[in-house]
C-alpha cells in the first residue's frame, strides 16, 4: 500500500473510531447497565416477601416491567457490581426511565446525613445532582427531593417539584444514601430508601 492510501485510509478511519468511542460505545454500554438493572429488578420482585409494603413494591415493579420505578438494591457487598465501585457505606436505589410516554415524578424524604439522586443520560452522561445539601427545607422545616424529569421545558410540574429536562428519553436515576452507622441501617431502609420513588406523572 502506498504512504497516500495509507493516509487515505487513516484519515477516513479516525474520525469513524473517533465517532464510534465518543457516541456509539458508551450508549450501548449503558443500554446493557439500564437491561441488567431491570432484569435483576424484576428478579427480585419475583421473590417472596410477606410485608405488605414489599408486595405493594413488588407488583409495581412487575407491572411496569421494572422501568420508571425505584428498586432499592440491598447493602452492597463485594459481589454488587450493578453500581460500578459501589461503596458499602451507601444504600443505593435505581430508576431505569423511559420517557416516552411522559414525565416521571421524583420523590423521596431526606435523612440526616448525605443522600442525593443523580440523573444519567442514555450515553451515561451525569445530566443532574442533587443531594442534602443544596435542597432547601420546606415551611415546616422537612426536606425532601421533589423533582419533575421530563423530555420537554414546557410542562405543568406538581407544586414545588423541581422540573429537570433530560438530554435523552431513556436513561438512569440514582439515589446514594450515606449510612451513617450500622446501627443506623434498618431504620434508613425502612423509612427512607422504601420511600425514594420515581412514578409517571
Amino acid at each position: 500500500m502506498s504512504w497516500k492510501k495509507a493516509l487515505l485510509l487513516f484519515t477516513v478511519l479516525v474520525p469513524v473510531f473517533n465517532v464510534l468511542t465518543v457516541l456509539a460505545l458508551p450508549t450501548v454500554v449503558n443500554h446493557l447497565v439500564l437491561g441488567r438493572i431491570v432484569a435483576q429488578g424484576l428478579s427480585e420482585a419475583a421473590k417472596s416477601d410477606p410485608r405488605p409494603e414489599a408486595q405493594r413494591r413488588k407488583a409495581e415493579v412487575i407491572a411496569r416491567g421494572a422501568s420508571n420505578v425505584a428498586l432499592p438494591a440491598p447493602r452492597a457487598d463485594a459481589n454488587a457490581r450493578t453500581v460500578v465501585r459501589p461503596s458499602p457505606d451507601l444504600l443505593y436505589t435505581a430508576c431505569v426511565f423511559d420517557l416516552s410516554q411522559g414525565p416521571l415524578h421524583i420523590t423521596a424524604p431526606i435523612q440526616d446525613g448525605y443522600v442525593s439522586v443523580s440523573g444519567f443520560s442514555a450515553d451515561s452522561s451525569n445530566f443532574f445532582a442533587v443531594n442534602d445539601r443544596n435542597t432547601p427545607a420546606t415551611a415546616d422545616g422537612v426536606k425532601r427531593f421533589d423533582l419533575l424529569l421530563t423530555r420537554r421545558e414546557t410542562v405543568v410540574a406538581p407544586a414545588g417539584a423541581k422540573v429537570i429536562v433530560s438530554p435523552s428519553t431513556r436513561g438512569l436515576v440514582l439515589f446514594r444514601s450515606l449510612i451513617p452507622e450500622e446501627a443506623a441501617l434498618p431504620t434508613l431502609i425502612a423509612d427512607y430508601q422504601v420511600m425514594q420513588r420515581c412514578d409517571p406523572l
